[in-house]
């Protein structure tokens, strides 16, 4: 009896053991949770829900996917000094661009377009709107430089630069700066553009110096 209580025991902290190595430590998971809602209830006003906590299994630390009653979704975890940080700021100007700008080369192309954002910055910079976060218009002075905009759409076989140039010129004009790259869905056409040359182009023609070829 003795010996099958002992296997019993050793049979669970084997598998305790490879259930953290794997999925981190159950534990140290409903802590984190804890920490978590915490956190979010001192840091925002806006309602939210924690949707999942993911293991980060490379950097051995847990990640929560939280939801905002706007929709917005974004990250919280913790840096190396055990403090929390999330992306709430980031991910709002992320969503703010890609509605803005689909909708935008939707308009210009007339089809449906493929939009990637991102926004990198110092998350302890974005904290400090908490859930007040200004348009990216408001703070692209400071960010362009780790923004990018992507497009992949279906532009004109024949009038792709001018429709190119009437989305570069609307983005400029709302303060959406960040590096900008152009591909077609149908032909070899590829533009990027850094974001401290968006106002440079004011032709068709000052885009070929920004023509990058696909093999």
């Amino acid at each position: 009896m003795l010996k099958k209580a002992v296997l019993f025991v050793i049979i669970i902290v084997i598998a305790y053991t490879v259930v953290s190595i794997t999925t981190g430590s159950p534990i140290e998971r409903v802590q984190f949770r804890s920490n978590v809602t915490d956190y979010l209830h001192k840091t925002y006003t806006m309602n939210w829900k924690i949707d999942s906590i993911d293991y980060d299994f490379k950097n051995d630390k847990f990640i929560a996917n939280v939801i905002s009653d706007s929709g917005i979704s974004f990250l919280v975890d913790e840096d190396y000094y055990g403090k929390m940080m999330d992306n709430y700021a980031s991910s709002v100007w992320r969503d703010e661009l890609k509605k803005a700008v689909t909708q935008k080369t939707k308009e210009v192309t007339g089809s449906d377009a493929e939009v990637i954002v991102n926004v990198n910055l110092i998350r302890e910079y974005g904290i400090t709107y908490h859930d007040k976060v200004p348009s990216y218009s408001m703070v692209s002075q400071k960010l362009s430089s780790e923004a990018s905009i992507y497009i992949k759409g279906n532009f004109s076989t024949i009038h792709y630069l001018q429709e190119m140039l009437e989305i570069k010129q609307w983005i400029v004009e709302k303060k959406y700066d960040a590096k900008l790259t152009f591909k077609s869905e149908k032909e070899k056409i590829y533009f990027a553009i850094p974001a401290e040359d968006l106002k440079k182009i004011k032709s068709v023609d000052d885009f070929k110096p920004y023509w990058l070829q696909i093999n």
